[in-house]
C-alpha cells in the first residue's frame, strides 16, 4: 500500500512536470515584419523581410518572406518541434526548443544555418540571431515586429 502511494505521487509529478514544461514553451503564432531599424546585417546573405507563423501544439507552419538580391521569394514548411527533419524547397529544415528560445536549424547543398528566435516579455517582437555555420561568416542579428 506504501508503495502504491509513492509511486502515484512519482507519477503525478511527472506529469505536471511535463506540463509545467510544455507550459513554458512560448507561442510565436502571428503574423511579424522585419524592423530593418534594428536589424544588424553583417554576412550580406539572404534576408527574411517576414515571418507568418502559425503554432499548434508541437507543429508549427512558417512561411518566410525572403529577399535575396533585390528579388523577393517565398518559403514554407510545416515542422514538428522535436528535431526532426522536414523538407523546405529541398532544405532540411528542423525545429527544437532550447530553453525559451526556438531553434531553425536548415540545412541545404550550399549551406548550414542555425536560427534562434526569441520571443520578447511583451510578446509584440521576436529577436532572432542567424549564424552561417556553412559557409563560415559573421552572425546577422533581426528583429521581427508583431503585425
Amino acid at each position: 500500500m506504501r508503495f502504491t502511494g509513492i509511486s502515484c505521487i512519482c507519477i503525478f509529478g511527472l506529469l505536471a512536470a511535463t506540463a509545467i514544461g510544455q507550459e513554458n514553451k512560448p507561442n510565436f503564432s502571428g503574423k511579424w515584419q522585419a524592423n530593418t531599424e534594428k536589424c544588424q546585417l553583417h554576412s550580406g546573405n539572404t534576408s527574411i523581410v517576414s515571418l507568418t507563423i502559425e503554432q499548434k501544439g508541437p507543429s508549427i507552419h512558417v512561411v518566410k518572406g525572403l529577399e535575396i538580391a533585390g528579388k523577393k521569394s517565398v518559403v514554407e514548411f510545416t515542422c514538428t518541434t522535436d528535431g526532426k527533419d522536414c523538407d523546405a524547397n529541398g532544405t532540411k529544415v528542423s525545429l527544437w526548443y532550447s530553453g525559451a528560445s526556438l531553434v531553425e536549424m536548415e540545412v541545404s547543398d550550399a549551406a548550414v544555418t542555425s536560427i534562434s528566435l526569441t520571443l520578447a516579455g511583451d510578446a509584440k517582437s521576436i529577436d532572432a540571431t542567424v549564424k552561417y555555420i556553412s559557409p563560415k561568416t559573421d552572425d546577422d542579428t533581426m528583429v521581427f515586429d508583431k503585425l
